[in-house]
């Protein structure tokens, strides 16, 4: 029993990562304790109308938000998902899986990184980053560029060469 546990020790690349888990990062927090968690509190804060709650007033059900990635507007929140803009699984794979938890919950709940967004733009984007998806809206993709590396480098995150050429060129193309 002791060899087989050496044996499959040695077998474990010192270089691999875990393997992601979104419970790494922590839920969405209710950090006032009013029953809205992080979710409802950025769908409250960030809609242009007055937000119409649950009846238990724990959740924005209706409101005005206009979705970056897509340039359009939505009234309903069950259209949206609260995007993170550089991803979960992105930074993971870039160095926060390395981080404390406590790091881990703060990048997950920083508002710069968070936007309402259309559930399917926000599908659609999964875990990329600029180097493989950009918004469809044309006109918000050299905001989206700078925002995200700004947060990847807040953070220090990773990027490989080759990514970092990549995102260069998209960003000289949408930033002239």
């Amino acid at each position: 029993m002791f060899c087989a546990f050496l044996i499959h020790t040695k077998t474990i690349q010192p270089t691999s990562l875990p393997e992601y888990d979104r419970v790494f990062f922590g839920s969405w927090p209710d950090a006032d304790g009013d029953c809205q968690n992080l979710r409802h509190e950025i769908l409250l804060q960030r809609s242009i109308v007055i937000v119409a709650l649950s009846k238990d007033g724990c959740r924005a059900v209706s409101g005005k938000w206009f979705d970056r990635y897509s340039a359009k507007t939505f009234t309903e929140s069950s259209e949206l998902d609260i995007d993170h803009l550089v991803p979960l699984k992105y930074s993971w794979n870039r160095g926060a899986s390395l981080w404390s938890a406590e790091k881990r919950m703060l990048f997950s709940n920083d508002l710069k990184n968070l936007f309402a967004v259309q559930q399917s733009t926000n599908r659609q984007k999964g875990a990329s980053g600029p180097a493989e998806w950009l918004p469809p809206n044309v006109e918000y993709r050299c905001q989206y560029i700078q925002d995200f590396q700004a947060i990847v480098d807040v953070y220090e995150l990773e990027q490989t060469e080759d990514e970092k050429h990549l995102i260069k060129g998209e960003e000289n193309r949408y930033c002239q």
